[in-house]
């Protein structure tokens, strides 16, 4: 190239660009705002809620779809703390709604896990998956539901969410909130034909989870949509042996009332009455026994409910067993 013609294309690119530099200028944005905005500025906006920044770095070109290492959005992160109003503005330009981190969860599933329910009803208002699944295949229905999130919830399972979705060992959204205890969830899921009987991949059922974990309010609720009383895991456990061993008498009763079975064995052969007394669990076995339990069943390795009392210390419990004729 002679030495003419490379000043000629020097000189053609300055001119190109003091033509660009006078153009941004005249738009008001200046040299240094004809380069987006590095995608750190938008994320630490969404995450402190500072609405001002998120609207002037949108205006200067940040990405709203940028994705940080794990998948994350400026949407996402908004969404996890609750910050409606850039929620708001970052839909407004255009955020993926469905975009999903590396775990699978998206701003919805992260709004329902930290109950911003303002946030799930905006983003559900913009055709947020409401049935979307992370990586253990749990969805936004499940984790509120496990959390006790009522009124996100109710969000849900308005927008048509799968109340009968199950995480990869089988639970279900009744299941995780009869677990823990939470009655006002359960009764909304229950109303919207949750099924009372799912198990998970061993075998356990709502019930048997609410009768293990003492919340006689669910178990009420259970048994009044047709709870199945003898179910057993594959272990051989019932929803009575569970209450019975860990002491919940009054769940006992309302299981016994709904013909719960008195004999029925795990697969080591305990009895509820066997779980029972060698806890020392006193009122339970009064109301086993008269229930017509065994009192002479023995567990696969001979220990009957009168060994198990007394091993346990439990004089009380051995006196009412002997009193009602156990084997010494």
């Amino acid at each position: 190239m002679s030495f003419t013609k490379k000043i000629a294309i020097e000189s053609s690119m300055i001119r190109f660009r003091w033509v660009l530099l006078v153009w941004c200028i005249a738009l008001g944005v200046g040299w240094a705002a004809a380069v987006s905005p590095p995608p750190e500025d938008l994320f630490n906006a969404a995450i402190s809620g500072d609405a001002t920044t998120v609207q002037a770095l949108l205006a200067r070109g940040a990405d709203v779809n940028a994705r940080a290492n794990n998948g994350a959005t400026a949407l996402m992160l908004a969404s996890q703390n609750g910050h409606n109003e850039v929620v708001q503005d970052l839909l407004a330009k255009g955020a993926d709604v469905n975009a999903k981190m590396t775990d699978g969860a998206t701003a919805l599933f992260l709004a329902s896990l930290y109950r911003h329910n303002d946030v799930v009803q905006a983003l559900l208002a913009k055709g947020a998956d409401v049935n979307a699944k992370i990586h253990d295949g749990a969805t936004a229905l499940i984790q509120a539901s496990r959390d006790g999130h009522n009124e996100v919830v109710q969000a849900l399972l308005a927008k048509g969410a799968d109340v009968n979705a199950k995480i990869h060992d089988g639970a279900t959204a009744l299941i995780q909130a009869s677990r823990n205890g939470h009655n006002e969830v359960v009764q909304a899921l229950l109303a919207s034909a949750a099924d009372v009987n799912a198990k998970t991949n061993d075998g356990t059922t709502a019930l048997m989870l609410a009768s293990e974990k003492g919340h006689n309010e669910v178990v009420y609720a259970l048994l009044s949509k047709g709870a199945d009383v003898n179910v057993k895991t594959k272990s051989g456990a019932t929803a009575l042996i569970q209450a019975s061993r860990n002491g919940y008498d009054e769940i006992v009763q309302a299981l016994l009332a709904k013909g719960a079975d008195v004999h029925a064995k795990t697969k080591n052969g305990a009895t509820a009455l066997i779980q029972a007394s060698m806890n020392g669990h006193l009122e339970v076995a009064k109301a086993l026994l008269a229930k017509g339990a065994d009192v002479n069943a023995k567990t696969n390795n001979g220990t009957t409910a009168l060994i198990a009392a007394t091993k346990g210390g439990h004089a009380n419990v051995r006196d009412l067993l002997v009193k009602a004729g156990a084997n010494p």
